[in-house]
Formats: structure tokens, C-alpha cells, sequence
């Protein structure tokens, strides 16, 4: 028959191992969760900045489509003109039917010539009526 072991003479080992246990397995949970909330924040700051890509890319699409108006800056696009055209509802000649082009506006000197455009002062040119 196995004969009772004291308190004095119970050996610390399993007990030194649990508590090295423990300490491994929290400095390994630590560790990995500090990782984690980092990587959580990297990927919310990419997600936020791919969204923002994402609608600059959208909107640029949008300008450089054909058939957008202001496509070129401030030069007129013939096909937004007929896209808009059609988005109403007509053709062009149909627009021209219903909304034709005013009756020109007589002179001052009683001429039915259209008036002289102001002069454009980038090109340094006086516009000639001919």
C-alpha cells in the first residue's frame, strides 16, 4: 500500500508548469490580439480610402462618359446636346419645329444684321461684322 505524501514533501512541478502554461497562453492572447486590433484599423482606413476612391473614380467616369455634359472642360459636346435632345423627348428636327429660332433683333442704325459680339480679350482681336 502506497504510503500518503506530507505537505512538505509534495513536489512544485505541476504547479510551476500551470503557472508557465498561463503565462504563455496569456502573453500568446495578448499578443495576437494587439496584432488584430491593428490589422482591424489598417483594413477600416483602407476600406474608408477605397470608398473614396471608389467615388472619385465614379465621378470621373461620369465626366468622361460620351454624351455627359462638360465633358471637355467649357468647350460644348455635340453629343450631350443630342443626348439632352433626346432625354426630352424629340428629335432635332422636332425641337427646331417647336421651339424655332427667334426673328433677329433690328440695329440701332435700322441694319438686320445680327449685332457685333463683344470683343474677346484673350485674343486681343476686334470681331469684324461682314
Amino acid at each position: 500500500m502506497p504510503k500518503p505524501l506530507d505537505d512538505t514533501a509534495t513536489s512544485t512541478f505541476p504547479q510551476w508548469v500551470a503557472w508557465g502554461s498561463l503565462v504563455l497562453a496569456l502573453a500568446l492572447f495578448f499578443g495576437n490580439t494587439t496584432d488584430a486590433l491593428r490589422e482591424q484599423d489598417d483594413l477600416a482606413r483602407l476600406r474608408a480610402e477605397i470608398l473614396t476612391k471608389r467615388m472619385e473614380f465614379d465621378d470621373a467616369l461620369a465626366r468622361a462618359r460620351p454624351g455627359t455634359p462638360g465633358m471637355a472642360g467649357d468647350q460644348e459636346d455635340l453629343q450631350s446636346l443630342l443626348v439632352a435632345i433626346d432625354r426630352l423627348g424629340y428629335t432635332p428636327a422636332e425641337l427646331l419645329q417647336h421651339y424655332p429660332e427667334p426673328p433677329p433683333t433690328p440695329t440701332p442704325d435700322g441694319d438686320d444684321a445680327p449685332p457685333v459680339p463683344p470683343a474677346d480679350p484673350s485674343s486681343g482681336t476686334q470681331p469684324t461684322n461682314r
